[in-house]
């Protein structure tokens, strides 16, 4: 992914119905078709730096959308190398991990989708192209979003995403950010937030844990 297709889909996973916990998620930031290629690092450190970035993205987002959804500016405001097209497609695949309510709430609310459909999907683009009115539908981005996170906040049941570890060094202490407002911590039989595959307390939370990020 790039950076404006990752935003996309960490603000769904970050507003939707159910804590998706960096396991589940991550690899799909590296492989967009499967999530199950392995990322090319060219070393632990490299490694560990470019997952602390991911993980301060995801916080950003989330801590956005629990102090002041209103004020969430999308990345592809910030220049024309970031695409509107590439951040909605990233936002629709954020929606496989709660396919089914995300649907629901798609056929229920048709409108709060519009943006993501004219401007994220083939046909939509298409008929963008010809209207010339792309603009219009990227104003309407942010709206939705929180219409959206309002939606899944309030309704029972649902567990949006909550801040997570983020500060991960090699050659010194690991910073853990402290998980806030319902963002529910890691127990110690949940998989791992580093994504190896372990369970918490068999991995990084194990007493002999090492400093850096797996």
């Amino acid at each position: 992914m790039d950076v404006s297709m990752m935003e996309g889909f960490l603000t769904a996973v970050a507003i939707g119905p159910r804590m998706v916990l960096p396991s589940g998620w991550l690899p799909w930031v590296w492989d967009i078709e499967n999530g199950q290629a392995e990322a090319g690092f060219e070393s632990e450190e490299h490694a560990n730096r470019i997952i602390s970035l991911v993980m301060r993205h995801y916080n950003a987002v989330v801590q956005t959308f629990i102090d002041d959804p209103a004020s969430f500016k999308s990345v592809f405001w910030r220049g024309d190398q970031w695409g509107a097209a590439e951040w909605c497609d990233g936002f629709s695949l954020g929606f496989q991990f709660s396919d089914e309510a995300w649907s629901l709430l798609g056929g229920g609310q048709p409108t709060w989708f519009a943006p993501f459909l004219r401007l994220g999907t083939d046909d939509g683009i298409s008929i963008t192209n010809n209207t010339g009115d792309a603009e219009k539908w990227m104003n309407e981005i942010e709206p939705s979003l929180v219409k959206m996170h309002a939606y899944w906040k309030d309704k029972p049941g649902s567990q949006p995403g909550g801040v997570i570890q983020d500060e991960f060094h090699l050659a010194g202490q690991k910073e853990v950010g402290q998980v806030v407002r319902g963002g529910p911590k890691v127990d110690r039989n949940d998989p791992c937030p580093c994504g190896i595959g372990k369970k918490f307390k068999k991995c990084c939370g194990a007493n002999d844990a090492p400093a850096a990020l797996h």
